[in-house]
């Protein structure tokens, strides 16, 4: 079997364990929702790609004031996040993304993914 194959079943075996809602998206994509407090929800995508698993959610759009201590902050919160990182689209909206090893794949390791997603 490949690597990819034997990461995608680590995938989806831990999203099941977890008990968490998750859609297929092909055959390397899993777009999961995270259960949220502040956030009722974060919809959260794992793609696994030939090199990497990403790792991708959406935080906030654009801010509409105070962007330098906004950026500031999440550039001092980078250096305290594993695996991901806070990152700007092409108009501003706030993401958080990361990239790992297929084989680095395991399912503690998609936990603690998501746990710093959420």
């Amino acid at each position: 079997m490949s690597s990819s194959g034997t990461a995608v079943e680590t995938i989806e075996k831990a999203l099941r364990e977890r008990e968490l809602d998750y859609q297929r998206h092909g055959d390397q994509a899993f777009l999961v929702t995270l259960p949220g407090t502040a956030r009722l929800e974060t919809p959260t995508w794992l793609i696994l790609g030939e090199h990497s698993l990403r790792v991708g959610a959406f935080v906030c759009r654009r801010p509409d004031e105070n962007h330098g201590e906004v950026y500031h902050f999440l550039l001092t919160r980078n250096t305290r996040l594993y695996g991901v990182h806070y990152a700007l689209d092409k108009v501003g909206d706030i993401h958080l993304v990361g990239r790992v090893a297929p084989e680095a794949v395991t399912s503690d390791e998609v936990d603690r993914l998501l746990g710093q997603v959420l």
